[in-house]
């Protein structure tokens, strides 16, 4: 399909075109990073990071320490990580976090600079502790914890939450020495029939059950 004129004056008039010689060289290298992106967009998997998925945060980032933890809470069944990491207050705001806050974490895996112990940032931390506050709220604001818990409207508002709720959702031993070995299997990477069951065990159960009592 043809160019409109005016299109192709702006470009040449912009200095967009290269010289006819130049011209099948800038095409590769245009045609090979336009690829390479494609490739890093499908490597990556990066349209699991527009969903609420929480295998999503450990395709690529150091946080099986903190899956495995949540996985084994309460949180599990109420809450995944986008419902305590990002804002909720407008659907533009959560996916500007989502971008920003990811951005950061995968320029930190690629370097290798990933700490021992990953701990949130300023920004994360106010972001976390509005969502505590956004569920629950009756218990923030029950008027009966004043009668049993000293300086309960000052510790609820001046302190975050985890200072006191410390092992909720994460446990409080989460470092990548102490739960790393527990890799969780991806969904996307694995298959169907995997099972947590070993062979071995799974043989043995089922020649017990064939068993005439």
């Amino acid at each position: 399909m043809a160019l409109p004129q005016r299109f192709k004056r702006f470009l040449f008039e912009k200095s967009l075109v290269p010289p006819r010689k130049w011209r099948p060289i800038a095409t590769f290298v245009v045609a090979l990073i336009v690829g390479l992106g494609f490739f890093l967009l499908d490597f990556s998997n990066a349209s699991s990071y527009l969903s609420d998925d929480p295998q999503a945060c450990v395709n690529c980032h150091i946080m099986q320490p903190q899956y495995v933890t949540w996985t084994h809470s309460s949180h599990r069944e109420v809450a995944n990580c986008n419902d305590c990491h990002v804002p909720h207050n407008n659907i533009a705001n959560k996916y500007f976090f989502k971008a920003k806050d990811g951005l950061y974490h995968a320029s930190v895996f690629t370097m290798r600079g990933e700490p021992e112990v990953i701990q949130a940032r300023q920004p994360s931390i106010e972001v976390i502790q509005a969502n505590c506050i956004r569920c629950h709220q009756d218990q923030v604001t029950d008027a009966k914890m004043e009668t049993f818990v000293a300086d309960h409207a000052s510790n609820r508002l001046d302190r975050t939450c985890w200072e006191c709720h410390r092992d909720v959702p994460h446990g409080r031993v989460r470092s990548l020495s102490s739960v790393g070995a527990q890799i969780e299997p991806i969904k996307e990477y694995s298959s169907s029939d995997l099972s947590v069951i070993p062979t071995w065990l799974k043989e043995s159960m089922d020649k017990q059950k064939s068993k005439p009592n």
